[in-house]
């Protein structure tokens, strides 16, 4: 008995050693740490119902072709050249096309990296369609009282959802000295409960809050304990009862948790299968409407979510942070703006949900994408302006499919 629990710690222990340092993860790490995430991390289960709803295939499989910056390509091109485990095209709700690799199945689930930051405000927006939360203008501090006195003071639930909060926080992942870095992931792989919030508290004010565009994980993770004020809930619980369980997700999911049983993390690395991402893309497709005809969000949300609202959105944000937003037009409310229309929940490492309402198409596309010092001169995404978040290739492929229907 006590060899056994010596090998648990151990492995425990190595486990965080490993979560930790997962900026760091290598190709050859980043797969099979995405494939079994919460074997590294706490996690919390978001329950599937009894009822699974199924997505019927298309009449017609799609086999598309299309032309990248000169060069022909195919689906297998993107699967390989974008280092993809999962793709997924649905069609009015139907699939077009679905293909695996890297060790993800139907029946296994990958993390999300930051796509959960969507998950987040839809539950918001459920959150307000319950009564729960009164309006996105209140003050967070209404929800959160013992952030009275900070930089938080004036931010208001709508601040927190456009990335405007005006709070200082730096977001460099090549920077392992960056918050994102040392008073995050680290505090989080080393279950540190309390730390994130107590951390946030000390932060301060550089732009008066509502002004200024200014990505910030930091500031998410407040969502999750805002949630469960507000719903008297755990996150994964209220998940599953409005969204999880009316879309008929097909697996459990799981969110990332701070600690051992501690608040689920509402900014980074959820759970879930392939299909089950689409089935969400679809959720927002029909705004709200479960496909058993409930109503979960307020009506009109997916239009106001996914409307280019965040102020001073602009391509080129330099060190603060350091992410390429050359490819959006604009931030909604946790939501990416490709292009007028449009709009996609973004992760680190390749992770899409891309929806095009006008042609009622959902894309996901899941991946394993090489942080840029593990880039080869050769790789693909290294030559065509490419980054660890996916590169051009996958919005040839969206367009070639629009333009095929």
């Amino acid at each position: 008995m006590a060899e056994h629990d010596s090998q648990e710690n151990t492995t425990r222990w190595l486990a965080r050693l490993l979560g930790g340092d997962f900026l760091l993860w290598s190709p050859n790490i980043q797969p099979e740490g995405f494939l079994h995430w919460d074997r590294i991390f706490a996690t919390r289960t978001v329950p599937r119902g009894g009822a699974v709803h199924v997505l019927p295939s298309a009449s017609t499989t799609l086999d598309v072709r299309f032309t990248d910056q000169g060069r022909d390509c195919d689906v297998d091109n993107l699967m390989r050249d974008e280092h993809l485990s999962g793709l997924l095209v649905l069609h009015r709700g139907r699939v077009l096309l679905e293909r695996y690799a890297l060790g993800l199945t139907p029946a296994h689930r990958w993390q999300s990296s930051s796509m959960v930051k969507s998950i987040a405000s839809t539950l918001v927006g459920a959150a307000l369609h319950d009564g729960s939360i009164a309006s996105l203008d209140d003050p967070m501090t209404r929800y959160l009282p013992d952030f009275q006195g900070t930089a938080y003071e004036d931010v208001t639930l709508r601040h927190l959802l456009t990335m405007t909060s005006g709070v200082g926080w730096t977001e460099d992942y090549e920077d392992l000295r960056a918050d994102v870095a040392e008073h995050y992931i680290k505090p989080i792989a080393a279950r540190q409960g309390g730390y994130i919030r107590a951390y946030l508290k000390t932060l301060q004010r550089l732009d008066p809050p509502g002004t200024q565009f200014y990505y910030n994980t930091g500031d998410t993770f407040l969502l999750s304990l805002i949630l469960s004020a507000a719903t008297g809930r755990r996150v994964a619980d209220y998940c599953a009862e409005k969204i999880w369980q009316p879309c008929g997700m097909e697996l459990d999911g799981y969110f990332l948790l701070e600690a051992d049983d501690g608040d689920e993390i509402t900014g980074s690395c959820c759970g879930a299968g392939l299909r089950d991402y689409g089935r969400f893309g679809q959720l927002m497709l029909n705004d709200g409407v479960a496909p058993d005809g409930r109503r979960v969000l307020p009506e009109g949300w997916t239009a106001l979510a996914t409307a280019p609202s965040a102020p001073n959105f602009h391509k080129d944000i330099g060190a603060r942070p350091r992410l390429d937003t050359s490819a959006f037009t604009g931030y909604g409310y946790l939501w990416w703006v490709h292009h007028p229309g449009s709009f996609m929940a973004l992760g680190a490492y390749g992770q899409w949900i891309h929806v095009e309402p006008a042609e009622q198409l959902v894309f996901v596309m899941v991946g394993a994408m090489p942080r840029e010092v593990f880039m080869r001169p050769d790789e693909p995404a290294a030559r065509e302006r490419g980054s660890q978040h996916g590169g051009p290739r996958r919005f040839a492929f969206i367009d070639a499919v629009r333009r095929a229907l």
